[in-house]
Order: structure tokens, then C-alpha cells, then sequence
């Protein structure tokens, strides 16, 4: 399945305009592959999203620009080069409005959906009690996305049609990685809201790392990027207010060889939160970024040998 998806970056107008995000979804995700896989490092884009199909966006009670919201507007950009670096890139076609891959496959809010919900499905998490399940009820602060319930077949539909294949993507990349390289090292790449507090009632960092509290990685995996993202000169905190969600959870262990490390990059450094669109300081925040992402790749890479030396 991942072979038929390998692709370059597309030359979409950058930033897209309305006319080119309301688009129908043509595949759950795209695949950027290197000729050549060089390190044991697979990096996923799950919300980065911007193909908003066009009866989403009529049926809304909200206009395109609050659907936005939600969205980690131009990661996969930021990220793009850890192609060149040698680790396949996988990013989600659709938005996280539509369907949140970082999420259990069946966190629904029996509230939004008209019709029996499966009897497996998570009705009682916090993040259905937040409206913030597999399929969101809202979006920024709490905003409304849907005029009604919603016919529980629809939501169903998203999950088996986009939500499945994006796993079973990631999940082939991170058996295959591992297979080749005896280990596999996840990087789930977001970006954050500045406005707000973390928990401590401190400003946002630049860059927020989880490792769900050093349960999805081991130790030298998120001590190597904050010490990458701070010599570029980044504020880096770990795990306040984000520890990592379901990807960091469900993929991250470490025991069996395999990481999972979140990072979230604050969006005032490259981007208008207002109008949605980079910044004059897009250009510089993309090179940090690979130039952070290339000495984690060479650090980790380097530590997994010599773990290995030692360990023969």
C-alpha cells in the first residue's frame, strides 16, 4: 500500500487559498519517501490537513476561516526536509476538524450523532467531554462546528474511509523502520496556539516536547531535541501542557525498541494566527527546523550504534 502513495511534494500554491482547501479528500494521506532510508526515524504530520470537502464546509455553522482553527497550518513544510535527511514523512490529507487521527479510533460524543453508536466506542473521555474526539464537535475556543447531530453512518464512514488507512500507513512505516534498523524512532510533529498558559501559568515555549511523562521514549531521545532546539536558540519545555496524545501513547514502547516523541512548535514563530498565513519569519523557523532535526537524526542514530557496540 505505501509504495503506491510515494510521492515529491506537490507544487499546491503556498499558502493555499479558500479556493484550493475546499477540495474533496482524494486520499487519506501522502507518503514522502527518500530513495533511500537512512536512519531509523519516521516523521508524521496527522494534522496538517487542509483539504476541507465541500459539504463540510456549506453544512458548518462556522465560516472556512474558523474551521482553520484546528488545523497545524504548514508543518509538513516545516518538516519537509527530514526527507532529505533520510526519514520518511507521512502527512494526513484531511483536517482535524473533519476527523482527529490523534485520537482512539472511536472517542465519540454520543451528543453530536444521530443513530446507535457502536457499543465499544469511548463515550467518556476527557477528550469527548472537551468535544474534542475522533470526530471533533468543536474547534478554538469552543466553537460550535455542526448545526445538529450528525448521522452516526457519516462518522463511522470518516473512521473506516481515512482514519484506518492513516494507521495502518504509519503503522506499516514504524514496523518496517524498525525491521530494517532493530529500532524506530517516531517523530509527531504539531504546532500549538501562542495564546494561552501552560500549566505552570508561564507563556508557551517556542517548542514543546512529550514523551508522555518519559513513558513513550527513552530518555536520551527528547534529551537530544532540547538540546538540538535550545542550541538554535528555541525556549524548550517538556511536557507542559503537551505530554502527547494518542499517536505518542499508542506507538511509544520503548522496551520493545520503539519511541515516540511529540513536538509542537509555537505558531507565532512562523505564521499569522489572524489571517492564517506565514509570516516574514517562516523562511528561518523551516531552517531551524531541519537543522534541529538533523543533528537528532545524527545524535540518535550515533547513540543506537554505540548502544549496540556495547551491548555485542
Amino acid at each position: 500500500m505505501l509504495s503506491s502513495l510515494e510521492m515529491t511534494f506537490s507544487s499546491a500554491p503556498f499558502p493555499p487559498a479558500p479556493d484550493d482547501v475546499v477540495a474533496e479528500i482524494e486520499r487519506p494521506f501522502s507518503l514522502y519517501q527518500p530513495a533511500l532510508q537512512l536512519v531509523p526515524v519516521v516523521v508524521d504530520v496527522p494534522h496538517a490537513g487542509r483539504r476541507y470537502p465541500r459539504g463540510f464546509v456549506d453544512s458548518a455553522r462556522l465560516p472556512l476561516r474558523s474551521l482553520r482553527r484546528s488545523e497545524d497550518a504548514f508543518v509538513d513544510r516545516l518538516f519537509a526536509q527530514s526527507v532529505a535527511l533520510g526519514a520518511p514523512l507521512l502527512v494526513a490529507e484531511f483536517p482535524r476538524a473533519y476527523l482527529d487521527v490523534n485520537r482512539e479510533p472511536y472517542e465519540l460524543d454520543p451528543r453530536m450523532f444521530e443513530g446507535r453508536l457502536p457499543p465499544f466506542a469511548n463515550t467518556r473521555s476527557m477528550r469527548v467531554a472537551g468535544g474534542l474526539g475522533t470526530i471533533p464537535r468543536i474547534v478554538g475556543d469552543a466553537q460550535e462546528i455542526y448545526f445538529g447531530r450528525i448521522p452516526i453512518q457519516e462518522g463511522l464512514a470518516r473512521i473506516d474511509e481515512l482514519y484506518r488507512p492513516y494507521h495502518a500507513g504509519l503503522r506499516s512505516l514504524v514496523q518496517r523502520t524498525h525491521a530494517s534498523f532493530g529500532t524506530c524512532i517516531l517523530v509527531d510533529a504539531h504546532s500549538m496556539p501562542s495564546a494561552g498558559l501552560d500549566r505552570d501559568g508561564l507563556a508557551k515555549s517556542d517548542i514543546i516536547l512529550g514523551d508522555r511523562f518519559g513513558t513513550s521514549a527513552a530518555g536520551y531521545i527528547i534529551d537530544i531535541a532540547e538540546q538540538a532546539f535550545t542550541r538554535l536558540g528555541f525556549s524548550v519545555t517538556r511536557n507542559r501542557p503537551y505530554a502527547g496524545g494518542f499517536i505518542t501513547e499508542h506507538y511509544g514502547a520503548p522496551a520493545a525498541g520503539v519511541h515516540a516523541l511529540q513536538i509542537e512548535v509555537n505558531r507565532a514563530l512562523y505564521m499569522s494566527e489572524t489571517t492564517l498565513e506565514p509570516h516574514a519569519g517562516f523562511g528561518a523557523i523551516e531552517q531551524a527546523i531541519s537543522s534541529a532535526m538533523a543533528e537528532c537524526f545524527a545524535s540518535w542514530s550515533g547513540w543506537l550504534d554505540d548502544w549496540r557496540e556495547a551491548a555485542e
